[in-house]
């Protein structure tokens, strides 16, 4: 089965920037997908209009078999997808690490208690659990990424959408997110430049550019 089919996607920015012109692409269940593509080709873009941030100026978006058409669309598949923005302090809003990473378990009527469970066991599955009570902010580029990571596994997704999860961090944390991912059973979209960190995780790769995304 199909998890994301794209068809015919057209997208500018304001001013006639073009970003994609009749873009298409497929990416099955249960596929780790890696997406290469110069700085400035659309990558994270494309996340945010998969996401409903940013909506196509034509064109077709489904997930899981099902045409995305609306916002409520969207903000029903956003139920099931995770997305890690490239920048870590996009990500992180509140005062500490462990409401961070709660949030959005809270948002979606899930019981303090049941809460602070899941969010004790991803802490520790990141080796975080030390940081439950720091200030976000206060933390390394590294720590944030893994509290940002977490803040979206926490959730339990079935579809990841991750931008350049690896810019930035050590190999310490690199090994710390290829541990989990490899166990992932979900989909996983990556978006990265890190070559060595796709080869050891992804089962597919693709290129992006002038608007065309190819398998390589």
């Amino acid at each position: 089965m199909t998890c994301i089919s794209v068809t015919n996607l057209c997208f500018n920015y304001p001013g006639q920037v073009e970003v994609f012109n009749n873009l298409n692409m497929g990416i099955t269940n249960g596929e780790k997908a890696g997406i290469t593509a110069p700085n400035g080709s659309g990558k994270s873009t494309l996340f945010l209009l998969l996401m409903g941030l940013l909506e196509p100026d034509s064109g077709s978006i489904s997930l899981w078999g099902r045409n995305i058409l609306s916002a409520k669309d969207f903000r029903e598949a956003r139920l099931k997808t995770g997305f890690l923005f490239q920048d870590p302090d996009d990500q992180l809003f509140l005062p500490t690490v462990e409401e961070d990473i709660a949030f959005a378990l809270l948002n979606r009527g899930v019981s303090r208690e049941e809460a602070i469970t899941k969010v004790d066991r991803i802490c520790e599955t990141f080796d975080i659990g030390h940081l439950k009570k720091r200030v976000p902010f206060h933390l390394s580029w590294g720590q944030k990424r893994l509290v940002s990571l977490a803040g979206v596994l926490v959730t339990e997704p079935e579809l990841l959408l991750l931008d350049e999860p690896t810019a930035g961090v050590d190999d310490e944390v690199i090994d710390i997110i290829l541990d989990f991912l490899e166990n992932f059973r979900g989909t996983v979209v990556i978006s990265s430049h890190d070559k060595r960190f796709l080869d050891r995780l992804c089962t597919s790769r693709y290129t992006l550019t002038n608007n065309r995304l190819e398998e390589c």
